[in-house]
């Protein structure tokens, strides 16, 4: 009998061992479930964060693009202003350059040159430079 309690003892110790495992394991999994669990949500937390800071740039671009296509337009309208002033200028020396050279027969009325009276310009180029002058807050030399 007492080989066969030995033999018990030793299934009994055997068993003990085993649960003890069978335990440790069960807790080790659950741990690592846990850090499963916490990894994916500081995972979804980074998706958030980028993605909101993804929409913030995107937003800014967009601002940014509007300002460029704003700043273009503005400078389409200096050139055009540019333009007309140079003219206005070239203009403007002959006819000094005309009254210092003695000629003063010039009849300045007679010419017809359509940057001298802008407000008296034909329909066809009023209707074609209104956009260009009206963008530049009614900017006028004469």
């Amino acid at each position: 009998m007492s080989s066969q309690g030995g033999y018990y003892n030793y299934l009994k110790v055997v068993d003990e061992k085993k649960m003890k495992r069978m335990i440790s394991n069960r807790e080790s999994a659950r741990r690592s479930r846990m850090k499963k669990e916490q990894h994916m949500k500081d995972l979804n937390d980074q998706i958030f964060y980028f993605t909101k800071k993804r929409d913030q740039v995107l937003v800014k671009i967009e601002g940014i693009a509007k300002a460029n296509e704003a700043m273009e337009m503005e400078n389409m309208v200096l050139r055009s202003q540019k333009e007309e002033l140079e003219k206005r200028l070239e203009y403007a020396n002959n006819v000094c350059g005309w009254y210092e050279a003695g000629d003063h027969n010039v009849n300045v009325g007679v010419v017809e040159e359509p940057w001298l009276r802008p407000w008296e310009q034909k329909q066809a180029n009023s209707n074609s430079m209104h956009h260009v002058m009206s963008s530049s807050a009614g900017f006028s030399i004469f």
